[in-house]
């Protein structure tokens, strides 16, 4: 794939690049901002986690679980 100067330029500096794949329209973003929004995503889905858990009616459940490890 070949980017135009200007979408290099951008995503030089962290900004993210439209591009078309075939039919899908794709977004084009550095590898180290990707991560950044991989480890966001990973606190926010174990963190509902543990709101859930929290919030369950039995949650001696789950210390019987980690007790048992």
């Amino acid at each position: 794939m070949k980017l135009t100067q200007a979408q290099s330029e951008a995503i030089s500096r962290g900004e993210k690049v439209s591009i078309k794949v075939g039919e899908l329209d794709c977004i084009l973003i550095r590898e180290d901002l990707f991560e950044k929004l991989q480890e966001i995503r990973d606190t926010e889905e174990t963190y509902g986690a543990v709101i859930e858990a929290l919030d369950d009616e039995n949650p001696d459940q789950y210390l019987e679980y980690l007790n048992e490890k």
